[in-house]
């Protein structure tokens, strides 16, 4: 019985770990992806230079 908890937790803390990852892949997704569009936006002339940088620190600071 023992061991059948024991495998249980490394089982679910495994989990967890593996669920901590995938959002932390999501989340530099959405960063690059975010990052890609804001500069489309200023090779096209839609933002500024200075538009471009302020935007890009706060995606950055995120």
């Amino acid at each position: 019985m023992k061991k059948f908890v024991l495998i249980f937790v490394i089982l679910f803390i495994h989990s967890q770990i593996l669920a901590d990852d995938s959002q932390k892949t999501k989340d530099t997704t959405s960063i690059s992806d975010q990052l890609k569009i804001l500069q489309e936006l200023y090779k096209s002339g839609v933002l500024s230079g200075y538009e471009y940088e302020n935007e890009k620190k706060k995606i950055l600071n995120k």
